[in-house]
């Protein structure tokens, strides 16, 4: 009886796993049209250079066409700081960048790292600014002074943004404190707006936002720029930076990466989701963006679904930004437990069609249906084979090519995952990246996957007693 129970348990698994089989077939098999990298590059420079003829106005999806690009801001050559060291793109087409810092957490050095990565961009350091945002909790400013001065001495502007007390005192009146689109609660996001709002910004310049301890590739600003050439949203790629800081950082690295590599990249169609950090827009299709959502025609919704329901593009920067990962197991499923809730709570969103929460869902369910198949799948998988081998158990051939067919599919899984994290993570030696291998293989891939289940039944039961306390604090997607 106990052989039957476990015979079916095994049964239902492997029909789980062909589900999730299937997906990522479906995702293997997609060619992504919305990639960002060196060919748009030269696709730029060409244009530059007149060999190619200028592209056709973009038009929404909605049928409204773009308002036309506004000329760039002319650059006193008296004050042009020239292109940086090794900037490929033509002056004619760099653009000013503000950037937005969040600081999160209490650690001077995790903003000195993000503030030197930024300064060692192959973008001119004379056309990016920063704005350092604190929020309630953070550290003081005079924590955060020589961070401040790192970067001003690489020639970065940097300017640090606290939140005023009107701010701080309607975060702490608000019954509501869950997550926003520009990250951390709602006083940040207030922050973030209420800085956007009094920057001398003009609608061509480009914004972004950067969490302090993220770190970028040297060449991310101006492959961004690049692709808004041809996007009206530009989102990078993400992984763990952290790989030496613990088991945990090292396997999210590769489970972040082949997530940004599969499902990130697919989502040209929409309705697609923007990561916490490292998109880049232009200044008005933002400010467009968030009068659009003012106007309370959208509720709640977040940033990138109300810019797929307005008809911007997408593009998908081939780059990875390095954010920092928690070691302990802890911290580990409070900041999971806040990631897997949000999707589903975006699913309220009004004006979608049951098709866009369809394909909106489904990457994340996906990998969600694993986790949760996972806990089962496992043990009833290592039991059936030892009775196989001890001959207690034939299994019918139906069942063994199923079995093979999801095994063929992970095997897959594995090779597409291991080659986005050598991508992603940058190795010091051919050592290192074999240590890393060796450490992140299938099967320890597979019991990462399945430590998910436990953010996943806490962000359920949230969900259930509709707690939201859990995703009040610093976002990670």
């Amino acid at each position: 009886m106990l052989l039957e129970a476990v015979v079916a348990a095994f049964v239902a698994s492997q029909i789980g796993y062909f589900v999730v089989s299937c997906g990522l077939v479906g995702l293997f098999a997609r060619r992504p049209l919305n990639a960002v990298d060196e060919r748009t590059l030269g696709r730029v420079l060409a244009e530059s250079r007149g060999d190619s003829a200028p592209r056709p106005q973009r038009s929404r999806a909605n049928g409204d066409q773009r308002l036309a690009a506004v000329p760039m801001s002319t650059v006193d050559p008296a004050h042009d700081p020239g292109p940086g060291p090794q900037c490929r793109l033509p002056a004619t087409t760099q653009r000013r960048i503000h950037v937005l810092v969040p600081v999160s957490g209490n650690r001077n050095e995790a903003l000195e790292e993000t503030l030197a990565s930024i300064a060692e961009q192959s973008y001119p350091a004379g056309r990016v600014f920063l704005s350092v945002i604190t929020g309630p909790g953070e550290p003081a400013v005079a924590e955060l002074t020589d961070a401040l001065e790192s970067g001003r001495a690489n020639g970065l502007t940097v300017e640090l943004v606290e939140p005023d007390d009107a701010v701080r005192a309607a975060d702490q009146t608000t019954g509501d404190r869950t997550r926003t689109d520009c990250g951390g609660t709602r006083v940040v996001a207030a922050t973030i707006a209420e800085t956007v709002a009094t920057l001398s910004v003009d609608d061509d310049d480009i914004v972004t936002v950067v969490n302090s301890g993220t770190q970028l590739p040297v060449d991310t600003f101006e492959l961004a720029v690049a692709g808004l050439e041809e996007y009206d949203i530009v989102q990078a790629k993400r992984t763990a930076g952290n790989v030496d800081d613990g088991l945990l950082p090292l396997l999210e690295s590769a489970g972040s990466a082949i997530h940004s590599d599969l499902l990130f990249a697919n989502s040209s169609t929409g309705p697609y989701r923007l990561l916490g950090e490292g998109y880049f827009l232009p200044a008005d299709v933002l400010a467009d963006l968030e009068d659009w959502r003012r106007d309370g025609a959208t509720g709640s919704m977040a940033l990138d679904a109300a810019a797929f329901r307005r008809g911007y593009s997408l593009g998908v920067l081939n780059r990875y930004v390095q954010k920092r990962c928690p070691s302990s197991i802890h911290e580990w499923v409070g900041e999971k437990r806040r990631q897997v809730a949000e999707p589903y709570r975006r699913l309220r969103a009004p004006n979608w069609s049951a098709f866009d929460r369809l394909r909106f869902v489904t990457g994340t369910g996906l990998t969600h249906l694993l986790a949760v198949t996972n806990v089962v799948g496992i043990p009833v998988g290592l039991v059936v084979a030892l009775a196989t081998v001890a001959g207690w158990l034939s299994l019918s051939p139906l069942l063994v090519a199923l079995v093979a067919c999801n095994a063929v599919v992970w095997a897959y899984y594995s090779v597409r995952s291991s080659r986005a994290a050598w991508q992603a993570v940058p190795f010091e030696s051919h050592w290192a990246r074999l240590r890393y291998s060796l450490l992140s293989n299938p099967f320890t891939q597979a019991l990462y996957a399945t430590l998910w289940a436990v953010p996943l039944a806490l962000a359920l039961r949230d969900a259930v007693t509709g707690d939201e306390s859990s995703v009040s604090g610093t976002p990670t997607e």
